[in-house]
């Protein structure tokens, strides 16, 4: 095994004329295409050489394509969602059948949130992350066993194993990180990223450059950016100032 794996970080394709799935949620229209930044899959992106960061739908990559893409890599980060489990893992029997000896974890809310149900789905999946998963796939790919990674489950001899959970980032550790912003440059066109409301094209500063906040209980996000929610007190973890400040120049 290479010091470390080839790895390709996948927002993976969606239904075909899909618009990005503005919602109540977020305030944009639904008459145009509205994508957000693939931005937590950008932190381990920009600490493994040789990766590449692909968001399939606003970059119009298919599945087929995806496929293909997929054959020059040994290591397959997945961002995969509920509403988006079923297609993840048809894509996954294809990416295998044409890359056998691939690697596949699959990071997320649903992962996080059901590891045994995501593991018990398919057989192709290596691994699932709890939580922030930045160091959990980095970590992996640079080939530590699974058994020695926190914050991630797998099968062994038959069994799921959920290692113990992997403690939050502070100020320290979320220095460490790269910035967003370098790895949109590095692989996504940022003319296909689009919000009415704002100039086109627009650079988002992720959350994730300044600050973090603490998991609460109304919706046990992995990574929660905002400080509203049931749970009180909210912890803030933030970079250090002088790194924030770097985020925006």
């Amino acid at each position: 095994m290479p010091e470390v794996m080839k790895t390709l970080l996948l927002n993976p394709p969606s239904f075909e004329n899909f618009d990005g799935g503005a919602s109540s949620r977020w305030p944009a229209t639904r008459e145009i295409e509205s994508y957000w930044y693939p931005v937590w899959l950008t932190y381990p992106a920009g600490m493994l050489p040789g990766s590449r960061l692909l968001d399939a739908s606003p970059h119009k990559v298919n599945w087929q394509q995806t496929v293909e893409i997929s054959k020059d890599y040994e290591f397959l980060v997945l961002f995969t969602s509920t509403v988006g489990l079923q297609s993840d893992l048809k894509l996954i029997r294809k990416i295998k059948e044409a890359n056998p000896s691939m690697k596949i974890a699959f990071v997320g809310p649903h992962g996080h949130i059901k590891p045994d149900e995501t593991l018990n789905a398919s057989e192709d999946i290596d691994f699932v992350t709890r939580g922030e998963f930045d160091y959990s796939v980095t970590e992996y790919a640079r080939g530590r066993p699974l058994g020695e990674i926190l914050g991630v489950s797998y099968r062994k001899d038959g069994k799921i194993v959920h290692n113990p959970e992997r403690p939050q980032l502070h100020t320290e550790e979320l220095d460490a990180l790269p910035f967003a912003s370098d790895i949109y440059k590095r692989d996504l066109e940022i003319g296909r990223y689009n919000v009415p409301f704002l100039l086109h094209p627009f650079i988002s500063i992720p959350p994730g450059d300044v600050r973090r906040f603490a998991p609460f209980a109304c919706g046990r996000k992995p990574f929660p950016d905002t400080p509203g929610g049931l749970a009180r007190p909210i912890t803030w973890r933030g970079k250090s100032s002088k790194r924030s400040n770097t985020s925006r120049k």
